[in-house]
Parts: C-alpha cells; sequence; structure tokens
C-alpha cells in the first residue's frame, strides 16, 4: 500500500508534536534543577503575583520604626572561634602520674652542697600499655647552692636533666606510637578508624597528627632500615617481587596510577630471616637495579623483565616448569631432577 504525501505530512506533524512536548517537558525539569541548585532557599515569595495570606504583610517585613532609632550604623563583627594550636588533646579523666627528674649529683661546681627550691614541669605525655591510657607530667627537680651565692653574690641554678622528647612538642610516647602502629600495620586498621578508638581511651588525637607520628617514627627506625638492606645483599641468597600499590594525592601521578612496594627477603633456610619493603613509584628496572646494587649472590624472582640481568656481573636464570622463576648467579649450565632447568650466565 502506497503512502500519500497526505499521510507523510500527519506523520511529521505528530512527530513534531511528540518532540515538542519532550522538549517543553525537559526544559521544566532543568528550569527546577536550576532553582534547586542556584536559586534563593530563604522562606519568603518570589511571585509578585503571590498574595499573602496575612493581608499587608508589611507589618511583618518591613522593620518597626518607633522615630528614636539611631541613624548610625552599627557594625558587629562575627565571633570567630580560637583556632586551635595542637591536633591532640587529654581527658582530664585520665590517670596522672608524676615523674621528677632530679640531678644525678648534689654538689655544684665548686663542690658545694646543693639545696633544692623547687621543680619546674617539662611536658606532659600520654602512655599506652595494654588496656589503658596513662598522663606523665615530668618535672625537672631545680637547686641552688648557697655557698656560691655567699661568695659571689650570684644565683647559681642546677636542674635535672629530663630524657628527649619522642617528638617536639607533642604528647606522643614509644608506647604510644607502638600500638598505633601495631593497630595500621598488623591489624590493618586505617588511622582515619583510630580516631575514635582513641577517643574512647581519653586521648583526642587528629588524623593529620597521626599520619605525621608515623612519618616521624619512620624517620627514627631509618638507620635499623637501611642496616636490614645491607645485611640483605651479603647474603648468598635472596628472593624478590613486587606487588601494585595506590598512592593517594601523590605528587606528580593520578590516583588511579600505580605505584609498587618491592620486597627483598633471605630464603627459609637462612640463620637470620629479614624482609625488606622498599616504596617505588614506578616498576621500572631502575630501582630494581637501585636496591640490588652491589649484590653479587643468587636472586630467585619471577620472569618480569625489570630484573633483567644487564645490570649484574653474574647471575643465573632458572626456569622451573611449575611456574617460571629466575636466579641470577655465575655461568654455566646444568639440569635437575624434577624437571627444572637452571641456565649459568654471565653478563656484559
Amino acid at each position: 500500500m502506497a503512502t500519500t504525501t497526505e499521510d507523510l505530512l500527519k506523520q511529521a506533524l505528530e512527530q513534531n508534536r511528540k518532540l515538542m512536548k519532550q522538549v517543553q517537558t525537559l526544559t521544566e525539569q532543568v528550569a527546577y534543577l536550576n532553582r534547586k541548585l542556584y536559586g534563593s532557599h530563604s522562606e519568603k515569595m518570589t511571585d509578585p503575583n503571590q498574595l499573602s495570606l496575612l493581608g499587608d504583610n508589611s507589618v511583618f517585613t518591613d522593620p518597626e520604626q518607633t522615630g528614636q532609632q539611631s541613624e548610625e550604623i552599627v557594625v558587629v563583627k562575627a565571633k570567630r572561634k580560637p583556632k586551635s594550636s595542637r591536633g591532640e588533646s587529654i581527658d582530664p579523666k585520665l590517670p596522672i602520674e608524676e615523674t621528677v627528674i632530679t640531678r644525678e649529683s648534689e654538689l655544684c661546681d665548686h663542690g658545694h652542697q646543693l639545696t633544692k627550691v623547687g621543680k619546674h614541669l617539662v611536658r606532659e605525655v600520654v602512655h599506652h600499655i595494654p588496656g589503658r591510657l596513662y598522663v606523665e607530667r615530668l618535672f625537672e627537680e631545680t637547686y641552688k647552692c648557697p655557698e656560691c651565692e655567699l661568695e659571689d653574690g650570684v644565683s647559681h641554678l642546677y636542674q635535672g636533666q629530663a630524657p628527649q622528647a619522642l617528638f617536639p612538642h607533642s604528647l606522643a610516647t614509644s608506647s604510644l606510637v607502638a600500638e598505633l602502629l601495631y593497630q595500621k600495620y598488623a591489624l590493618g586498621t586505617p588511622l582515619y578508624r583510630q580516631i575514635l578508638e582513641w577517643r574512647r581511651a581519653g586521648l583526642l588525637l587528629s588524623e593529620t597528627t597521626m599520619t605525621n607520628w608515623v612519618i616521624n617514627a619512620a624517620e627514627i627506625v631509618r638507620p635499623v632500615y637501611d642496616l636490614m638492606h645491607e645485611y640483605l645483599l651479603s647474603e648468598r641468597f635472596l628472593q624478590g617481587d613486587e606487588t601494585p600499590f595506590q598512592v593517594l594525592r601523590e605528587p606528580g601521578k593520578s590516583a588511579k596510577s600505580k605505584s609498587y612496594i618491592w620486597v627483598e627477603r633471605s630464603i627459609r633456610l637462612a640463620d637470620q630471616q629479614v624482609v625488606y619493603y622498599a616504596y617505588g613509584n614506578t616498576r621500572s628496572g631502575k630501582f630494581a637495579q637501585r636496591i640490588y646494587s652491589g649484590y653479587t649472590g643468587v636472586l630467585q624472582c619471577d620472569g618480569y623483565a625489570g630484573y633483567t640481568p644487564s645490570w649484574v656481573d653474574k647471575q643465573i636464570i632458572k626456569a622451573c616448569l611449575p611456574r617460571e622463576e629466575f636466579l641470577y648467579g655465575p655461568k654455566g649450565f646444568q639440569i635437575h631432577a624434577g624437571g627444572e632447568i637452571i641456565l649459568y650466565w654471565s653478563g656484559s
């Protein structure tokens, strides 16, 4: 059945009518959303044609004038909440213990007997023992030498020497930071989830404060970290691997990009078990070259090309049939029972 021109015109008009209705509906939706996002949210009428239920609503909208008001404009500044200068605070209900640091010698520099004249507060710190927290107030005992003062008329004051704080101007102690690190790395509890737990225990900490504690603690133990690496590089056999690791807000990288944690460890039969982790923002072989620089033993790893033998003088390449593995070491060729093929190869 042939379609006439009149039928085509009717179809076009119907289609146009539907499209116009759809455009009108979408326009109304956009206008509504714009009002919700950017429109006024105060309780007032925006339509001038809308009458008030209260009749003359100027009684409620216009300010009352008694004729006695001053025309002077008074500006009232809003009070701002004082900015906290410390990201840590202590519940006053926590138990308090006082420690007074005395002077090792009770004699002055000239050999005279010292007399106690008081003490002064050095700092407050928080200790953690399993199940509870307590505050320690450290004082230094103050002394003076009356005999020296009689001789020259000048006061000679001495005081005890308190131990150095773990972190300057901080409540942190080794027991407190050790528990925080245990919760984060051994139990996998992020710092932001620890905030409420510490608050229940009586210590108010911010995530920024705890983050700084983790960073500063890492710097304190860095000599031990470097010593572990030196020990591994002296071993005859090592195992190595790398795994993707996502880092948020890393400078120069998007949050979806991959970084890597490289692991270097002693073998199971070694006398001393040591595991060394190194963070790298790349999987490049240059990073492997850096952490294995100077190593002359046997390294067991997977088949990733980043462990290329080009940067080691003597290496072994090992291919196992059940699982592809590589060992780098001296030159030669050998076939072991069980399907293991070991190629000894000397790099350039």
